[in-house]
């Protein structure tokens, strides 16, 4: 019977051997900037405001990029949350590896709805 090797570092190992692989949105992520794009979505459709009070939304950026690969893996909201909790790779594309506080089905429809109100929804792919 063989014997499975735990390592203190088994994370960055794993992320060292998806990089040696070559995982796409790291490279997705090297050609765009989603910052700037961030940026861009909330001048045409500002972020809302704190008089209702609840947790601060979570920053555009991250949300870009769930969009992202939402689209990219064609995944429902409700996938793209159980995958953002599951998949490494999407954690670090979305900036997620080192927090538990991911976003769920009802915070990325809500991101989606503010984008489709404000008509930004073609500036995202435009950019």
């Amino acid at each position: 019977m063989g014997v499975i090797k735990v390592s203190l570092f088994a994370e960055q190992e794993r992320e060292t051997k998806l990089d040696k692989i070559g995982d796409a949105l790291s490279k997705l992520a090297e050609h765009v900037d989603f910052a700037a794009l961030a940026a861009e979505i909330d001048e045409a459709a500002p972020r809302p405001g704190r008089e209702r009070g609840g947790r601060p939304p979570l920053p555009t950026e991250l949300m870009v990029r769930v969009l992202v690969v939402q689209q990219l893996y064609n995944l429902s909201d409700e996938q793209m949350e159980f995958q953002l909790l599951d998949r490494l790779s999407f954690q670090r594309f979305v900036g997620l590896r080192q927090s538990s506080q991911a976003p769920d089905r009802t915070t990325i429809w809500t991101f989606k709805e503010r984008l489709i109100k404000a008509g930004a929804t073609e500036r995202i792919f435009e950019a």
